[in-house]
């Protein structure tokens, strides 16, 4: 056998605004911004996000 990768459970969740992804552990991961997807990485950032937007703590 080859190498084992562990697989990480996420969960996707989408908004009028975008999309975000959070690790099941509770701690947002990515935000994707509509409508060209811009990429923002919030895994080291205390955020709020609900479906009126982001809160930066």
């Amino acid at each position: 056998m080859g190498n084992i990768i562990d697989l990480l459970p996420y969960e996707v969740y989408e908004y009028s605004w975008g999309s975000a992804v959070k690790h099941r552990n509770g701690k947002w991961d990515k935000v994707f911004l509509k409508p060209d997807a811009q990429e923002i990485d919030v895994s080291n950032i205390e955020v709020v996000i609900h479906e009126t937007g982001i809160e930066f703590i």
